[in-house]
């Protein structure tokens, strides 16, 4: 940077200029005085031993469960009420919503709430102003452009840091806005072109004042997701979802707690007897034998996972509280019910995992439906992994070990996809040995794989993930790249399924 700052004057005056305006925006809500409830939390805070960040981040996440209970208790279902007085039960809890996020996001995150409350309502500009076929393009550009910015202005006065503040509901707040943007666009497409989930999900025109921040600041789905799709969200609160059926949740609520508190132990009794930073630290990985290095990087990795299950598990349980999450489902010839419909991480299919597609799906699953949804099945064909992992690094922010990860996790899904191909039909797994041989295999390679690409997501610089990758001799990039460049050029055998479906055809 110095040296580019002598031989390019000119262009770093430029930066600095750019950089200094936009640390001047973003930062500007902290230099209000601070909310009169600031004194009280930091003491409390200080007298618990957590920093004041987490120690409000983790009382907003615990309370959405009792504010889940109040708002069944002060709102009435729309779906029990008379049809005259429905319009009225609606709004008062959209209404209900936008003010306990809104006040909960204030208290948690300060006057920064700002950033969420103009983004948001630009969006809702656009999305009234802007014609039809193109207000996907343009409240996407400047959901993610503010998003990036935001990034970029964290990376300037915090770099590497993990301190939270108003990103956190701004990933959030993103999603949301590009799911009400797409939902519009589609409704401008040819009905014959959409696949039936973009027809069930389509907007015929843009959201209400009251339906748009009711979404947007909705409590239990802005602190830490899921950011549920638009149409759930209508659903839950006009009442069509559960259509007044009685379906008991505390059995749901008591066993989520109960992960919550397994997962709090992972990774706050667990987690700190082994140093993630140390796999980007030369002196440890050069003192270090490789058993001892790949250890602590699939141990880590393990119980740092456990840090988003506790968040993502109290914010659904927050929801099951307030009547968010019913499913329905078919047992037999009965209609029973589950509240996982905004569940957003599925245990066993990412700790258990038999291929990188289970685990993806798993994991964070709203916002692997949001990527599917809105870039994924959008993307040019042949492309659409790689457009989809390069939004969701974009989506995190510039850090380079985010890209790293990400592009990489495109590489391995794709050769794992293809080896499974290859390999699965040539396999006799009715014989039950050779079946859990198989599956055992996959398993351990699977998490082997994502244990060793989250690295970087971890450690965050170029130099840091290199290092630790280098130590490892890049073996499974090479791996994964050379079975994926073998496989491209031999024809895989036909499945079982290829071959029923040519017999049917016949």
């Amino acid at each position: 940077w110095e040296r580019t700052r002598k031989d390019l004057p000119a262009m770093t005056a430029v930066v600095e200029m750019a950089s200094n305006a936009l640390v001047g925006f973003f930062s500007y809500p902290q230099k209000l005085p601070p909310p009169i409830w600031e004194p009280t939390i930091v003491n409390m805070a200080a007298s618990t031993g957590l920093p004041t960040d987490q120690f409000k981040y983790t009382v907003a996440l615990l309370s959405g469960i009792p504010i889940g209970f109040l708002f069944k208790l002060v709102t009435k279902d729309p779906w029990t009420v008379k049809d005259p007085q429905k319009p009225t039960a609606i709004l008062i809890r959209h209404c209900v919503c936008a003010a306990v996020g809104l006040s909960l996001v204030l208290l948690v995150f300060g006057w920064e709430t700002f950033h969420t409350l103009f983004s948001s309502t630009v969006a809702f500009i656009l999305m009234w102003v802007v014609p039809r076929h193109q207000v996907h393009i343009i409240v996407s550009v400047w959901a993610m452009g503010y998003m990036s910015a935001a990034h970029i202005y964290r990376m300037i006065v915090d770099y590497g840091g993990w301190t939270i503040d108003f990103t956190t509901p701004q990933l959030l707040v993103t999603q949301k806005m590009m799911n009400i943007a797409f939902a519009l666009y589609d409704s401008s497409r040819d009905p014959e072109k959409l696949k039936k989930e973009n027809k069930q999900r389509m907007l015929s025109a843009p959201p209400s004042p009251a339906e748009f921040y009711g979404y947007v600041f909705c409590l239990h789905t802005l602190l830490a997701g899921p950011a549920t799709d638009f149409n759930d969200y209508l659903t839950w609160i006009d009442g069509t979802k559960r259509k007044g059926a009685k379906a008991p949740v505390i059995w749901a609520l008591l066993g989520k707690i109960a992960f919550a508190i397994f997962a709090v132990i992972m990774f706050l009794v667990l987690l700190p007897k082994l140093d993630v930073s140390l796999l980007g630290d030369p002196e440890w990985l050069d003192a270090s034998p490789i058993w001892w290095i790949l250890t602590v990087n699939q141990v880590a990795m393990f119980l740092m996972r456990h840090r988003y299950y506790f968040a993502w598990v109290l914010c659904d349980a927050g929801c099951n509280a307030a009547g968010f999450g019913y499913q329905e489902k078919m047992v037999g010839d009965k209609v029973s019910y589950a509240w996982n419909a905004v569940l957003n991480v599925d245990y066993p299919a990412v700790e258990l995992a038999t291929n990188f597609r289970s685990a993806m799906t798993g994991w964070n699953i709203a916002t692997s439906n949001w990527l599917r949804r809105c870039v994924y099945e959008r993307a040019p064909k042949g492309f659409e992994l790689m457009f989809a992992f390069g939004m969701s690094a974009l989506w995190h922010g510039f850090y380079p070990g985010y890209y790293l990860t990400f592009l990489s996790c495109a590489l391995f899904q794709e050769t794992a996809r293809l080896l499974r191909r290859h390999l699965r039909p040539r396999i006799p797994l009715h014989i039950t040995p050779v079946a859990f041989l198989y599956h055992s295999s996959s398993t351990i390679l699977t998490l082997c794989s994502l244990n060793y690409l989250a690295a970087p997501f971890v450690v965050l610089s170029l130099e840091k993930s290199f290092r630790y990758w280098s130590h490892l001799y890049f073996l499974p990039h090479i791996i994964a790249a050379t079975l994926l460049l073998i496989m491209t050029n031999i024809k895989a055998p036909k499945s079982d399924a290829d071959k029923a479906a040519a017999g049917k055809k016949d």
